[in-house]
């Protein structure tokens, strides 16, 4: 696994690639629909701005020793997209309205000092604990949510517009860190959305070869789950395939059913219940 040094260079290198790619949208594009059901493209990249500000102030005030909540923010811990994904559409999109013709031009001084703050963390900084909704997180790892917000959020622009758009390869050691360590907004249990629960666990195993290679069981028992890096007994279901679209699965991005029908997903065991995993992890 890449260093933090390393990772926060990849960050800073395709955050940087994707304010090129902003720059260069034809008008008539961010007004396009995204990926993501509410936003068209520049409430997308308005949502940005606003996840920019929020992160360079909370790992400015954990630079300073305060982690506690700012004003109008849950306890770290208590957070989850269930609980708010329907006022952070609306507010991105506010953000939107508000920005204007400033749009690109916020985001681009809002990203760079973002990418300035995180990349430039010593070593005692990275390990400061900095308030975020999903929990409390060293600041270091703040690299790694934005990379993930970035990334995500490109292929959300792209992927309406472009048919073979995907994750950049430069993400996903960032992206799988995320997913096996359970906190904040990249973690599977921000991603997870619980149901009822079942009469009897599910054991999905993911066996990820390339090109970040993830071995793990999740377990699902429909109102929580567990991840286990070690996979035991015998899974329900197995799923293969390569690490973006683990990613795209885990981030709520391609549901079960498009990526096996896509070929993109290889599965052994009960295809009933391989459709179904889609029906827990949504992200946001």
């Amino acid at each position: 696994m890449e260093s933090f040094e390393e990772r926060a260079k990849l960050y800073k290198i395709e955050s940087e690639r994707f304010q090129e790619y902003l720059k260069s949208l034809p008008e008539d594009a961010w007004g396009r629909q995204s990926a993501c059901d509410e936003w068209r493209v520049e409430d997308v990249v308005a949502h940005l701005v606003g996840n920019a500000e929020f992160y360079a102030g909370t790992v400015t005030r954990g630079l300073q020793g305060e982690s506690s909540p700012p004003e109008g923010r849950p306890e770290a811990g208590t957070g989850h997209p269930s609980l708010s994904a329907a006022a952070l559409a609306k507010s991105s999109i506010a953000n939107r309205e508000r920005l204007g013709d400033l749009l690109l031009e916020t985001y681009l001084e809002k990203d760079n000092h973002l990418i300035n703050l995180l990349t430039g963390l010593s070593p005692e900084d990275q390990v400061k604990p900095c308030y975020h909704p999903g929990s409390i997180v060293p600041a270091g790892n703040f690299v790694d949510l934005r990379f993930k917000e970035v990334v995500l959020h490109e292929w959300d622009i792209r992927s309406a517009t472009e048919e073979k758009a995907t994750l950049s390869s430069a993400s996903l050691a960032s992206m799988v860190i995320l997913i096996e360590e359970s906190f904040a907004s990249g973690s599977l249990r921000w991603a997870f959305w619980a149901g009822p629960p079942l009469d009897h666990p599910v054991r999905y195993r993911f066996e990820v070869k390339s090109p970040v290679p993830v071995t793990a069981d999740i377990v699902v028992e429909g109102d929580k789950f567990r991840y286990q890096e070690a996979p035991q007994g015998t899974a329900d279901v197995t799923f293969r395939c390569h690490t973006h679209i683990f990613a795209l699965l885990m981030y709520g991005r391609m549901p079960a059913s498009e990526a096996m029908a896509a070929g993109h997903l290889a599965v052994e065991g009960d295809a009933k219940l391989a459709e179904q995993f889609s029906q827990w992890f949504k992200g946001i």
